[in-house]
């Protein structure tokens, strides 16, 4: 029995228009920021602060940076600012000192001792070798 997968689970659904539902959040409240700062100044910097606001929320809305949304982008670069660009090591003396040892037996059992092979044993394990893979191959 076959059954119908979905292929685009990670995309947002359209709620109105071209809008997600995240981005039509952002459009209500960044609409309403900029209406509340242009009723609420009544001189030019109102007018300036809303047209900032609402160029803000378009920004937040349609506006991808490396096709990833702008929120994103605002996020990483005040991470970026927040960390240091420099990384500076200082080596602190410790009041101790650490000595090494070898070990004599672990050296003697890690010797291997060097085996001559000859052409035809060695043609011989190739065959074999080439044997087994075919055989794995074909299963």
């Amino acid at each position: 029995m076959r059954y119908k997968v979905p292929q685009n689970i990670d995309m947002q659904d359209r709620i109105l228009g071209p809008l997600t539902m995240l981005q039509f959040v952002y459009a209500v409240v960044g609409g309403g920021l900029a209406y509340v700062c242009y009723m609420s100044i009544p001189n030019m910097f109102g007018l300036f602060l809303a047209i900032m606001v609402a160029l803000f929320t378009l920004a937040l809305i349609f506006l991808k940076i490396n096709e990833r949304p702008f929120l994103h982008f605002l996020a990483s670069l005040f991470v970026f600012m927040g960390k240091p660009r420099m990384r500076v090591w200082q080596r602190e003396e410790s009041g101790f000192d650490v000595e090494v040892y070898k070990n004599p037996e672990k050296e003697s059992a890690t010797h291997v001792e060097s085996k001559h092979i000859t052409r035809e044993q060695m043609e011989r394990m190739a065959k074999s070798l080439d044997s087994s893979n075919n055989n794995i191959a074909t299963r």
